[in-house]
């Protein structure tokens, strides 16, 4: 756990560089640090998920399919299983193999723009991008594209769609989420939300959308068949398989402390910005989905789509106790706690079975001695 500890305590220290209080002559000066820091924590999580080894449980797998659709041409390549469901990875990996590149090369290339992508995320739309990061680490989304190699591509790329998510074009959003599904059908499953997330905040409907879930919730068994029947086909070997049992209640709580917070000061972040009623709304559906989670462990995977946005919405969240964008003792005792809240999930992740959370703890790398 070193290596995630020290990577931890690294993006701490970049709240030395975001302050509210900026001179201007010091200003450009800071820009500068601030882009060096990003650009140094990106390189750290590249180099990190990059020289890793045998971990992740994926990451065997991924390299068998990557050497044996690699070689193929793309006349061949498209009448394959793989490439009728998923023609976009099909055609990356095609893509990769024509390169020359073996498969840790291919890792360096996924990771680099895994990583570019969330860097232009929280550096555009995040008032603190060194918590954004952070939080990428701690609240596992990290340790996600080191474990689910083409879901991690896929939910990245829908990063792209929030500005159009935001301007409410729906084309385009469509489009991006469209082109995610390309790597991992799971993604299409983020295309309603661009309705849902956009309703009008009200606690009466939370409670009516609550009430439905939990009866789905008794039902789930007879609900996921008949969604795999008819949308999600490719999971429907998962009923009845080790993932269709449920991770257990546990996993419920920082889910369930995230919205109940969230959900307490959303003035605070309405105020703040109208259109943060979208992050609103994904921490009460990511709070659904963890308890969904509990029956089923498999629905967990569905929560990255939205999950993701805790980057932007508890940072949102320690801005808005500054009063005139000053510093005051609110700011740190919630970004202060926001770290620990982070932190408490890391450790909860790791300490989940043999392999942790998602089989990245401990952490292998390529220098040891079974690499």
């Amino acid at each position: 756990m070193a290596i995630y500890f020290g990577m931890a305590v690294f993006l701490c220290a970049g709240s030395l560089l975001w302050s509210p209080q900026k001179l201007g002559q010091e200003e450009q000066t800071l820009h500068r640090l601030q882009t060096a820091f990003l650009l140094l924590a990106g390189l750290l999580f590249t180099a990190v998920a990059t020289c890793r080894y045998g971990i992740g449980y994926d990451y065997f797998n991924y390299q068998k399919l990557y050497e044996e659709l690699g070689p193929l041409p793309v006349s061949q390549l498209i009448h394959q299983p793989v490439a009728q469901k998923f023609l976009g990875y099909a055609l990356f990996t095609r893509l990769a193999w024509v390169l020359g590149l073996n498969y840790r090369a291919l890792l360096l290339v996924v990771n680099t723009l895994l990583t570019a992508t969330i860097l232009w995320f929280v550096r555009r739309f995040s008032p603190l991008p060194w918590l954004s990061l952070y939080l990428y680490l701690t609240l596992q989304f990290f340790a996600h594209s080191m474990n689910l190699f083409r879901q991690s591509i896929a939910a990245t790329i829908c990063l792209l769609a929030y500005p159009f998510l935001k301007k409410r074009n729906f084309l385009a959003f469509a489009g991006v989420v469209l082109l995610a599904s390309s790597f991992h059908l799971s993604a299409l499953f983020f295309l309603p939300f661009y309705w849902v997330l956009n309703w009008k905040l009200d606690g009466r409907l939370l409670a009516v959308l609550g009430g439905v879930a939990a009866i789905i919730y008794l039902f789930s068994n007879q609900t996921a068949k008949f969604l795999t029947q008819y949308l999600f086909q490719n999971y429907a070997g998962y009923i009845g398989s080790r993932y269709w049992r449920g991770l257990g209640y546990r996993y419920l709580i920082l889910p369930a402390l995230y919205f109940a917070v969230v959900w307490l000061f959303r003035q605070r972040l309405i105020q703040q910005e109208e259109s943060n009623r979208q992050l609103i709304y994904s921490a009460f559906y990511v709070f659904l989905l963890y308890g969904f989670s509990t029956h089923h462990m498999i629905l967990e995977r569905f929560s990255i789509y939205l999950f993701l946005y805790a980057m932007l919405l508890l940072p949102k969240l320690v801005v808005s106790f500054a009063p005139q964008n000053r510093r005051s003792k609110g700011v740190v005792i919630a970004a202060v706690l926001v770290v620990l809240f982070g932190f408490s999930y890391l450790m909860f992740a790791s300490q989940q079975g043999t392999n942790g959370f998602h089989k990245v703890y401990p952490y292998v790398g390529i220098w040891d001695n079974r690499g």
